[in-house]
């Protein structure tokens, strides 16, 4: 029986071969988008309780982010025609809901532009009318959404919600509302049904989202973008291993002001910071610590004693990564390319070089004609979508390259370094070593080092 809190896997196929044969390993439920099938008319006699999980059906028109062309005549009929043949659920616009013997209505509101400000009121009356579940679903835009939306779900409701956030931004709702009291979370099979829409196996084997209670602690990655990080992966199953009540989440962030004035109200107590927020935050911030202040970067907060607390763990990073490749950077001569937070991390940790010089990214074009020990790629050029990417392109006039980006692990800039029998160091082992660090910062355990090489690709 689907009970608060299940997880629905929304299937947006072409045929009914495809959808017979989904993998469906973990769901609680199956929603099936009719509107998606190449002729929803043939689904009218097909058999909905052949699938393993309970179905809900649901054939949305256009005018709710659907395909289906047809009138809403037409779709509550197709709609009846499905719980005829076993469907248990179906899903339809609030408006137009009506009761069908055999089967929970969800009386459902979509907004793909946002989130209305008076969406409790959108809620009340989806829960005043004749379905047996009420469901919000609007496109986040801003922490603050994010916040209204949760809001909703301490609020006392005459019959179960679902209250689902759309897009990048929102899918801190669709982990968390779970454990809050929304009777759904939706994730996709294998094509996303909405934006922001995560996979079955990311919901139970990434963030693992049965195990969110009230309590959890959030913790999760700031920065603008996120979508490459392995933070998630990573931390999630050290948290896991030690049976501790975080959850590590990714918090795609472009503007820090809603971010801050919403996090504590969501339950977040701390986050890493990437790009491009890494000086920006500071102003955020009650304290900072002597290496944050060093750097004049910050790339680690946590919520502490009232305040937030900044700390960088890029500066260990820089020098675990350097004293794992044996290479000592006293007395010698070093070029960074990029003139951000990460740079000021590698500017602090390299204060026993005999020189160091910055090139911001305007300057990147002038980098071969600096001769050096170590080369710092300091810089996303070369990150993961864009890796066919490098900041220099041609002779490398240094003796060791130190890229920074850690996804992929070795880079377009290392496979040029090694092709010309450079020294490189993999932004691998900087990753991990500073993500150790503020694992520390935020639980006080000690992080658990195996896990933390299994998950980044190491071991």
């Amino acid at each position: 029986m689907v009970g608060p809190g299940a997880l629905c896997v929304s299937l947006t196929l072409r045929s009914l071969a495809e959808v017979f044969s989904s993998d469906l390993t973990g769901a609680d439920c199956v929603e099936v988008r009719l509107d998606y099938l190449d002729n929803p008319r043939e689904s009218v006699t097909t058999r909905w309780d052949r699938l393993p999980v309970p179905v809900i059906a649901t054939c949305r028109g256009r005018e709710q982010g659907g395909k289906f062309q047809g009138s809403i005549e037409e779709e509550v009929r197709i709609l009846q025609y499905a719980v005829e043949n076993g469907a248990k659920f179906i899903d339809i616009d609030h408006r137009f809901a009506r009761s069908v013997a055999g089967a929970r209505v969800i009386g459902s509101f979509h907004d793909f532009a946002g989130t209305p400000c008076d969406i409790d009121a959108v809620l009340e009356r989806a829960c005043a009318g004749p379905a047996q579940i009420a469901k919000v679903a609007t496109l986040v835009n801003s922490w603050s959404d994010n916040r209204r939306l949760l809001s909703l779900l301490s609020r006392s409701w005459p019959k179960p919600v679902i209250v689902t956030g759309m897009g990048e931004i929102g899918q801190i709702t669709r982990i968390v509302g779970p454990a809050r009291g929304s009777f759904l979370t939706y994730a996709a099979s294998t094509t996303a049904s909405a934006p922001g829409q995560l996979s079955a196996e990311e919901m139970l084997n990434v963030y693992r989202f049965r195990r969110v209670s009230r309590s959890t602690k959030l913790i999760g990655i700031v920065g603008s973008p996120v979508g490459h990080s392995l933070s998630p992966n990573i931390h999630n199953r050290a948290f896991h291993s030690l049976n501790l009540d975080f959850v590590y989440l990714k918090f795609p962030t472009a503007d820090l002001k809603d971010f801050f004035e919403n996090a504590l109200a969501l339950g977040i107590v701390g986050f890493s910071v990437t790009i491009p927020h890494k000086t920006a935050v500071i102003p955020f911030l009650g304290e900072i610590t002597a290496e944050a202040r060093d750097a004049g970067a910050v790339n680690t907060v946590c919520w502490r004693d009232g305040k937030w607390i900044g700390d960088n763990t890029d500066v260990h990073g820089v020098r675990a990564a350097l004293a794992y490749a044996k290479f000592d950077p006293s007395g010698k001569i070093a070029v960074i390319l990029g003139a951000g937070g990460a740079a000021k991390a590698a500017v602090a940790a390299l204060k026993n070089a005999r020189q160091v010089t910055v090139l911001s990214r305007r300057e990147l074009a002038e980098a071969s004609r600096y001769r050096c020990d170590l080369l710092v790629n300091a810089t996303p050029v070369g990150m993961h979508p864009a890796a066919e990417t490098s900041p220099l392109e041609g002779p490398i006039p240094a003796d060791a390259v130190f890229d920074m980006v850690y996804n992929p692990p070795t880079t377009r800039l290392l496979k040029s370094a090694l092709d010309q029998g450079k020294t490189i160091i993999q932004g691998t082992t900087m990753f991990l070593a500073q993500a150790a660090r503020q694992f520390e910062i935020w639980t006080g355990h000690c992080a658990p080092s195996e896990i933390f090489e299994q998950e980044s690709g190491l071991s």
